[in-house]
């Protein structure tokens, strides 16, 4: 037996319908899914999706550079400084990007 038993039926009009698909498009939810947290939450925050794609690319970069530096720390013992600054420079990139979502 499904939990949810109530549905809800409105009107939009065609403006108003397009507004709601572009940003249950950018959301990457699905229509019911995006609706459901915007009743639950109380707003939907929709991310630019260039700023989601830059964010996702920094985060794996940085990701690679300390699977490289793990790597290298276990064949060497020790981690370069080069290696650390790169990582800190990674890692400022990401926090940079971070704070436009606020």
């Amino acid at each position: 037996m499904r939990n949810r038993i109530h549905q809800i039926k409105f009107r939009l009009n065609d403006e108003e319908l397009e507004v709601l698909r572009k940003k249950v498009e950018d959301s990457g939810m699905s229509m019911t899914d995006f609706l459901r947290a915007l009743v639950n939450n109380g707003n939907v925050v929709v991310l630019p999706p260039d700023l989601l794609r830059d964010i996702q690319r920094q985060v794996r970069g940085a990701g690679r550079n300390i699977n490289q530096i793990t790597k290298m720390a276990h064949i060497y013992g020790t981690v370069s400084a080069g290696d650390l600054r790169r990582v800190s420079a990674e890692q400022e990139k990401l926090e940079q990007a971070l704070r436009q979502l606020e």
